[in-house]
């Protein structure tokens, strides 16, 4: 898990915003700034915890947060906030612990070697297929289908219905295959954890120059070299 500390900005201030607001301890806007009410709501998440109470979130404090992350169904998966190619990872080994019966590997690298994360649940001959954040500024689909994993896996093993239907029979019956994040290179860039101060940023933003009718980043569809997956059609074949 990434270190956060004052001055840290990103989606992942954000998860770390939502999360500490659901216990009680903070109450500021989750508007993914680390400032001095973020660092004051640290600091008392630490003393609660018995921890050194420096404000900065390294691995003691993550450590100490993972219970909420990894065991609690409304800490798994926000949906209300910028959701990023790290926070979906997080979402993903939180999954996996919880639900062993998911399969979860990686279908190749982004351009910026990022996993592409795919995950492979249920044994029936009946197979389909589900994708998410081709575009990147699309990326409420990715949480879209994790929301929609996190409640099947559930219902799954609390051998309860998903919309009516028996989750243990649809397992049974039906393999699904999701690839929850296709694009997160641009992905990232949307939401903020590509940082403005980065390189990777301004190479984009001489692309997005081209196009001035096309707000960036909130109009950024493509990956990181300005390529848009839905009119490229050798990726979709190889898919």
């Amino acid at each position: 898990m990434k270190t956060l500390k004052l001055g840290s900005t990103g989606p992942m201030v954000e998860f770390l915003q939502n999360i500490l607001q659901i216990l009680g301890f903070y109450t500021g806007k989750i508007d993914g700034i680390f400032g001095n009410n973020t660092r004051n709501a640290v600091i008392s998440f630490q003393k609660s915890y018995g921890l050194i109470p420096d404000g900065i979130v390294g691995f003691n404090t993550w450590n100490a947060l993972s219970p909420y992350i990894n065991g609690a169904l409304n800490f798994i998966v926000p949906t209300n906030i910028n959701y990023s190619s790290s926070i979906l990872s997080v979402n993903l080994n939180s999954l996996k612990k919880l639900y062993p019966f998911i399969n979860i590997g990686s279908v190749g690298k982004s351009i910026l070697a990022k996993d592409i994360p795919y995950i492979k649940i249920g044994r029936g001959k009946k197979e389909v297929f589900y994708s998410a954040s081709f575009h990147a500024n699309e990326w409420i689909t990715s949480v879209v289908l994790m929301k929609f994993l996190t409640d099947y896996c559930y219902c799954l093993q609390n051998n309860l219905t998903i919309y009516g239907y028996s989750a243990r029979e649809l397992y049974n019956n039906t393999t699904l295959y999701i690839i929850p994040m296709v694009n997160p290179d641009g992905v990232d860039l949307v939401t903020g954890e590509i940082t403005k101060d980065s390189s990777t940023y301004n190479f984009a933003k001489q692309i997005a120059n081209n196009f001035t009718t096309i707000p960036f980043t909130s109009g950024w569809k493509a990956n990181i070299r300005g390529v848009d997956f839905k009119n490229y059609q050798p990726f979709c074949k190889v898919l």
